[in-house]
């Protein structure tokens, strides 16, 4: 399904340059010569890494076709973070850039949902709600 820049807003997902990306922030921008564009800020999925990417206002962009499966953490094993399917016992490996921030709240055994792109793992979301010993 296309989107138009138009119509982005905070938490949009879309493709871009064949990629995953999630919209932070965006602002519709009407200058007073010349068409309309929106300035939008857009984190990768893939990598973590965010960027501030200019569409015009024509400009179309697909949605992704994202999954998500309910994954158990098992474990750093110092390269990769370990997450295992409790209805397989398949284990799927992720970088740390790939989790981000997530790692900070996650701890051994705790469910969290992992994002597909085409198959392939690309992030985990933890719970919205997680109690932690101080």
């Amino acid at each position: 399904m296309a989107i138009a820049a138009g119509d982005f807003r905070t938490g949009l997902t879309l493709i871009v340059d064949g990629d995953p990306w999630v919209v932070l922030d965006f602002q519709h921008v009407k200058p007073g010569k010349g068409a309309a564009f929106v300035r939008c800020k857009i984190k990768s999925f893939l990598n973590g890494k965010t960027i501030e990417k200019t569409f015009h206002a024509g400009d179309k962009c697909e949605t992704p076709n994202l999954q998500q499966k309910q994954m158990q953490f098992l474990y750093d094993d110092g390269e990769l973070l370990q997450f295992m399917d409790t209805s397989n016992y398949e284990q799927e490996g992720l970088t740390y850039e790939q989790v981000g921030d997530a790692f900070d709240w996650i701890i051994d055994g705790m469910q969290v949902d992992m994002m597909y792109f085409n198959g392939k793992a690309i992030t985990v979301e933890p719970p919205m709600v997680v109690e932690l010993k101080i």
